[in-house]
């Protein structure tokens, strides 16, 4: 196996210590991952390996008896692999990445390109350079597309999903091998997410309702005929019970479809799978209550029953085997943790015997073989940014095959500790704290790192590349869930709305805690964020400029209202009018949030950065703050960068950026001695 992990990686281990190595150190962190997936063939003799080379993506596949490089696939067209899936033994699928509007990110285009091992008889299989194979304008190829199922028991065809200006997204069966298709169904909501069974039936649709925002789920009636529901389930049962077919015609006009159930657009509506065995809808929801839990709904007698819901956190996900059978779900508890439900289920023994090998890591599996004795897996945690490995079962043995972030020492990482305190008015606030690997904590100084979003996104257990460069270059780094986070229940996250100031106080007292605890000096902090914890950033230092040394904004948004004019906000799910609920229509408490509009209370040093292409925190709205600054005479660093928007994909961008970023705490913090 030598000559196979030194095809995918080196483990490369090494200390820095000089001031040019500390250079070299974050050099290391600011490069990007470079081998990102690998997968074991159905047959369990090969792995492709997803890797960059010479900032290029590409695939390469390797023979595990023979430990020899069969062939390295690039894109067919100008782009590269952003990733790929084993059809079979002898092909492969590979989805396309482009660069676009001028920008270092590589986009996902929705151009599919199957080939064989070889590199022979390719094809291109949707997208603008794909063969029309069609007699009909409406089924064209040539759009962007999504593999949704890969039809195990079709070796020939697989199931995709157009994109299109409708947001419909049909679904359609393609030959892998000479482009052919035929439609398969059509959505009855808008950006579908399809469920199958086990053989690649369609059984069930979930979407948006254009009008409402809510998410709708709707029954797909040639696999699961009308017949095959209750009519009055919810007669004389349990509280629990709901009406599996409700008659509202008005929904949708495809008769292919029944409506099935809806929620309203704050509430968390998830469909997962269909189980056969049980005839039953398993769903995430909150509906009724603040926290989600993991649903199973039997559609024959309407009885919907509860299989799980955590005490404190919402579930992440649910764990189902090739048989679409629940086994069990993920949450983050303050650490990524499995909820392994009662049951025999062989794929749950599968993952409790890899969890068993890798205590406190996360397990990310990629691929098993068909005869379910060779799986490949990465493995992580918040000191190990991850390791691909091969497991066989059938002699217990484990196989490393390379590191996923080549550039960084694994060795030298900082734990990130779970804290939880009480806010000022009572509420149990989460977040993490990560010390530096340079002196005590109590005397280092601290960063602390708001994260984006702000709804529905959360800091989580695990490796993050930038807390951990802080970390090696002697900071600590707080990060504290404020309300208005995702993850901790409706009240919880909705505690924002109007409000995106005054959650910034649940830092505040997370600083407070943490400096009488005596783990860090709350005189010793700046406060640096991105996109909403750029927004963060600056208001906070407007609010309590007695806490910070310092700020630094990085994409930030800085002015409220103009989010309802700028920005691309508005062609999300419900656009202006979510933000009019979530940030309010009052005009003059929109002014009070926003930091362009009282940005001569900013005294402390401030130093902004910013992608000219960003439209999501637009590039425009920095400008014009950096400019009012000037006017009122408050001295500000930049940095606005050119060909990079909503975050930054170079990687001499991002050494630069994180040079200047380390220079300017540097200049107003205290180091540990």
């Amino acid at each position: 196996m030598k000559n196979v992990i030194t095809i995918f990686s080196i483990f490369l281990f090494s200390t820095f210590l000089s001031s040019q190595e500390v250079n070299d150190n974050v050099k290391n962190f600011s490069q990007l991952p470079d081998v990102y997936d690998v997968k074991i063939s159905p047959n369990g003799k090969m792995v492709g390996v997803l890797r960059e080379i010479d900032q290029e993506r590409m695939v390469s596949i390797i023979d595990l008896e023979t430990r020899s490089l069969l062939h390295t696939h690039r894109f067919i067209r100008k782009g590269q692999i952003g990733n790929f899936e084993w059809l079979n033994d002898e092909r492969l699928l590979f989805a396309r990445r482009a660069k676009f509007s001028g920008e270092n990110r590589l986009f996902p285009s929705g151009e599919l390109y199957a080939t064989n091992i070889d590199g022979k008889k390719s094809i291109m299989l949707t997208g603008p350079q794909a063969k029309k194979s069609s007699d009909t304008t409406k089924d064209d190829p040539r759009q962007r597309a999504l593999v949704v199922n890969k039809l195990e028991d079709d070796p020939d065809h697989i199931l995709i999903q157009f994109f299109t200006s409708d947001r419909f997204n049909k679904l359609y069966k393609l030959n892998i091998y000479n482009g052919e298709m035929e439609r398969y169904a059509t959505s009855p909501v808008r950006s579908p997410y399809y469920v199958f069974d086990a053989k690649g039936n369609l059984m069930a649709a979930a979407g948006i309702n254009p009008k409402t925002y809510g998410i709708e789920i709707y029954i797909y009636n040639k696999n699961l005929p009308v017949e095959y529901f209750s009519g009055s389930a919810c007669s004389g049962r349990s509280e629990d019970c709901v009406e599996v077919v409700e008659r509202r015609s008005q929904k949708t006009t495809n008769k292919n479809w029944t409506f099935w159930k809806t929620t309203s657009w704050d509430e968390e509506l998830s469909l997962v799978s269909y189980d056969k065995e049980s005839n039953s809808l398993i769903t995430i929801e909150n509906i009724n209550n603040d926290l989600s839990g993991v649903y199973r709904t039997n559609l024959r007698t309407g009885d919907r029953k509860l299989i799980y819901r955590h005490d404190v956190v919402d579930i992440d996900s649910v764990l189902t085997d090739d048989e679409s059978r629940v086994y069990g779900a993920t949450l983050m508890d303050g650490y990524h943790t499995i909820v392994f439900f009662k049951g025999e289920n062989e794929t749950k023994d599968r993952i409790k015997n890899l969890k068993s090998k890798f205590p406190g890591s996360t397990i990310l599996p990629s691929a098993i073989s068909d005869d379910l004795t060779k799986a490949t897996f990465m493995v992580s945690s918040d000191i190990n940014p991850g390791v691909h490995y091969l497991y066989d079962s059938t002699t217990d043995t484990l196989t490393p095959l390379g590191k996923y972030w080549g550039s960084i020492d694994y060795s030298g990482l900082s734990p990130m500790e779970p804290i939880s305190f009480k806010s000022s008015d009572g509420t149990t606030i989460y977040g993490y704290l990560t010390k530096s690997r340079k002196g005590d904590s109590k005397n280092s100084p601290t960063i602390v790192h708001p994260h984006g979003g702000p709804e529905g996104v959360r800091d989580r257990w695990g490796f993050d590349h930038r807390v951990q460069m802080f970390a090696s270059e002697g900071f600590n780094v707080l990060q504290v869930n404020f309300r208005g986070s995702g993850g901790y229940g409706k009240s919880y996250g909705r505690y924002i709305w109007s409000n995106w100031d005054g959650v910034l106080n649940d830092i505040f007292d997370g600083m407070e805690f943490l400096d009488e605890a005596g783990l860090i000096d709350k005189n010793n902090t700046c406060i640096y964020g991105g996109s909403y914890g750029g927004y963060a950033a600056t208001q906070s230092a407007i609010m309590r400029p007695d806490l910070f040394r310092c700020s630094v904004s990085d994409v930030g948004v800085y002015d409220l209202p103009g989010l309802f004019v700028d920005g691309d906000i508005q062609a999300f799910r419900g656009g202006k009018k979510q933000l009019e609920i979530r940030l309010g229509t009052d005009e003059e408490r929109l002014r009070e949030m926003s930091p362009h509009y009282n940005a001569e209370k900013l005294t402390v040093p401030f130093f902004m950065i910013h992608g000219k292409n960003d439209i999501r925190a637009p590039y425009d709205h920095a400008v014009k703050f950096s400019e009012k600054l000037n006017q009122l005479g408050i001295k500000h660093e930049t940095l606005f960068i050119e060909k990079e928007g909503h975050g930054y994909f170079d990687e001499d961008v991002r050494y630069e950026s994180n040079m200047q970023l380390l220079n300017f705490f540097n200049q107003y913090l205290d180091q540990a001695l």
